[in-house]
């Protein structure tokens, strides 16, 4: 598998508390790299619903080690063709 870059998807599967972090399973996209740390390596910013920084902050994105993160398969769209079984129904007609 492809080392991670700017576009995948991924699992958080630890952060800064280790595996007890608040955006362990997590599902984010992998936004742009950010730089290299001394310690961690790799930092990627990522982009998901509820995510935590390191102050608390609740938002949109967070900085993430490459160790951090699991690669997977971004998720399935939803056909937007489909149609629902309430359109199919037949609309009630009244005489005129």
């Amino acid at each position: 598998m492809k080392p991670i870059q700017a576009g995948d998807h991924a699992e958080i599967i630890e952060g800064a508390l280790g595996t007890k972090g608040p955006n362990v399973g997590k599902t984010v996209r992998v936004a742009c790299l950010r730089g290299e740390h001394s310690e961690h390596g790799r930092i990627w910013k990522v982009e998901g619903e509820g995510l935590i920084s390191e102050y608390g902050a609740v938002g949109t994105t967070v900085d993430c080690a490459q160790s951090w993160l699991r690669k997977i398969e971004p998720p399935k769209e939803s056909s937007k063709n489909s149609v629902s079984e309430e359109m199919t129904t037949p609309a009630l007609t009244f005489p005129v």
